[in-house]
This record gives structure tokens, sequence and C-alpha cells, in this order.
């Protein structure tokens, strides 16, 4: 099994017809002699999985000019990179439709967002500065949302590090017969309203305001302190909330359920759509929220996404879409061939036979420059 655990092995997963068309769809080769898109695509898919953190190390290891890497990311539209994303997500719901049976459950989707640090000669650009920093330092953000039961990622965008969530949260395309679970961060009364239109439920958590705190001394009231569920209700939102948000039914109701964690003891309001699952259920769905925080750590731990020293919105649009295409590549080979590893297990492999081959295109169009090195010659 180890042989075909090469970084040739992850180039082969894309559908080369499809990656073509996309080529001229988005213009990418046009005017290009050399150093194409296949061979950029491949380069930043092997400079994450051997965590090259820097244009130096990519040039003295696998041979590309600075010059000419840096223009690609400034110039290469990253729309590009964002359908190739698209078509891989395609193909890892194919392959586990035909690999397991439906399930009867709503799948849950978390969702939220990440700062990236990110050149500081981004911070004169409108919204990149980094919030609450001295200096000239910038971020960029990384919105995601995450496939609990699958372990993919559905769908992400990556914005300026001062975009709030709630804003960005309403330029995703929303899913049918899902579950949305999701921070207070993103307390728009409009988003809520699009996910029960879309045929979707979510959960979320309420800011502690004075009428949640009034419900909360009522219940305690009612209820024994060693009692999980505190409160279980309707949430209607105040008449000032309603008429900032003229699409939405001046009747719409919401769940109210204030919940205690019998561990920690601490007290959570949530909200929801869902009136039909049991208070704890609830509760447990959002819980799972904490795999995108996972996802998160995983990202900036193992391919190294915590500060990206690109200086143009392009190119930071690029990398971390490149990161997001290594993880969901690594998913698909693993739903492929049914491996039995994690996805950090994998990516050690990947990035073992890398280090130990160098790069290896084996769909490369004639004239690459790069060829595979045998380990007999890299030990001479």
């Amino acid at each position: 099994m180890e042989k075909n655990l090469k970084a040739s092995s992850l180039f082969q997963l894309f559908n080369q017809n499809n990656f073509s068309d996309l080529v001229i769809k988005w213009g990418m080769d046009k005017g290009v002699t050399k150093f194409s898109t296949w061979e950029m695509t491949c380069v930043l898919i092997t400079s994450f999985i051997a965590r090259l953190g820097s244009f130096r190390e990519i040039e003295e290891t696998l041979n590309i000019p600075r010059s000419t890497f840096g223009d690609a990311l400034k110039n290469r539209c990253s729309g590009f990179f964002q359908e190739l994303v698209g078509h891989v997500i395609n193909q890892i719901r194919v392959e586990d439709l035909s690999r397991k049976k439906k399930k009867a459950i709503r799948e849950i989707l978390a969702m939220d967002s990440s700062e990236i640090r990110v050149h500081g000669s981004l911070f004169s650009l409108l919204g990149w500065k980094l919030k609450k920093c001295l200096g000239n330092k910038a971020a960029a953000k990384l919105h995601v949302i995450w496939n609990v039961h699958g372990e993919w990622v559905e769908n992400f965008l990556v914005t300026p590090g001062r975009r709030g969530d709630s804003p960005v949260s309403r330029l995703f395309k929303l899913l049918s017969d899902k579950t949305y679970v999701f921070d207070r961060a993103y307390n728009d009364l409009s988003f809520w309203y699009d996910i029960m239109s879309s045929g979707s439920h979510f959960v979320t958590r309420l800011k502690n305001i004075p009428k949640n705190k009034l419900k909360l001394i009522l219940s305690k009231i009612k209820k024994s302190d060693r009692c999980k569920i505190l409160f279980d209700g309707i949430y209607t939102p105040t008449p000032s909330t309603l008429s900032r948000h003229s699409n939405v039914p001046k009747d719409i109701k919401f769940r109210h359920i204030i919940y205690r964690d019998p561990e920690s003891g601490k007290v959570f309001h949530f909200v929801t759509s869902d009136f039909k699952s049991s208070p704890t259920v609830i509760a447990d769905i959002y819980k799972k929220r904490w795999a995108v925080e996972l996802l998160f750590k995983w990202l900036k731990g193992h391919l190294n996404v915590r500060y990206l020293p690109v200086k143009s919105p392009n190119a930071v649009r690029i990398q971390l879409t490149i990161s997001i295409l290594v993880l969901l590549l690594l998913q698909l080979k693993m739903t492929k061939e049914r491996l039995n590893k994690t996805l950090w297990e994998l990516l050690r492999t990947f990035r073992a036979t890398v280090t130990r081959e160098g790069l290896y295109l084996s769909l490369a169009p004639d004239g690459c420059r790069w060829k595979l090195v045998p380990a007999k010659d890299l030990s001479s």
C-alpha cells in the first residue's frame, strides 16, 4: 500500500478533462509560455505537503524561481482553484454515497471562521489590518462549513480579516435537509430565516441579554439545580430586531432551550428552528460544532497556514484554497482506497515520500522540468 502513497497518486485523483476545461474557462494558460497551471497546482500541493513555508524554500527545494512562483500567485485567478475544490468535493460526495447508504438523520454542518496572519504589506488595504493589534500587521479570514458526519469541507470563503461572520454567512449556498450549527457570532436573523427557507434547521447560542437572564432566574425557581434542562420554550425576536429584517415574517418563532452542563455547571442558551428533537439532542448537536475548531487547528498545525508570507490578496486566496484542496485530496484518497489511516497519518506518509523521492509529476505535459529522483541518487 505504501508504494501507492506518492505525491503523484494525489495528482491522479484529479479528473483531467474537468481540469483542462477549467483551465480554458478561466484562461489560466493564456499567454503562458512556462510554468503551466498544471505545474503550478502540483507545486503548490507539494509545497504544503512538505511544509515549505517561503518562496526561498520552494526555490531551493523544487527549483522554481521565486519571481516565477510569485508572479503566478499574483496574476493567476484564484477563482480557478476555488472551482477546482468544488469538483473534488463532488467527487468525495459520489464516493461517500457509493460506499455507504445515505443516513436517515440530518447531516450536521458546522460553520465558523479563523484569522490567518498574512504579510504586513497588506495592512493598508481596506479590511486587512489585524484587529486589536499595534503595528503593520494584517490578517485574512477563512470561513468554513465543515461536514461533521463525512469529515470534509462542504464550502469555504476567504475574506479580509475585518469582515464580520454574519455578513459573509449569507454568501454561502445553503443546502436542504441539513442542520447548521454555529456560535453567537452568527446572530443575523435573516440568515436564520434563510436556513429555514432552504429546508434545513440551525442550532446556535443566544447572547446574554436581560430577557434571557430573566428566563434563567424563573427556570431556577421551577427546576432543581441538578437538572440539565432549565427551560424549553419559545423565543421571539424583539420588535426592533424584526424591523431591521423586512424579509422575515413578523410572527416568526424559534425554540429557546436553557441547558446546564452537568460536568462544568455552565449554563447555555440555545436557540434553534428544530422543535421536534429533544433538548439533550440539541445540546449534543451544538457540542459537535467543536469539530470545525479542530479543523482550523489541523490546518494551522499540519499545513502551516498560521502565517502566509505573500503580499497580494489573490495570493492569499490561492494559498488558503490550496490548503483546503490538500485536505480534500487526502480525504478523497482515504475514501476511494478505504485506507485505515487518520488524515494526519496519511499526510505524514505523503510527506515522507515527497522528502525521499522529490517532486514527481506522472501526468505532467511534455517539457516539464521536474522528474523523479531515485532514492539511491539521494544517498550519494
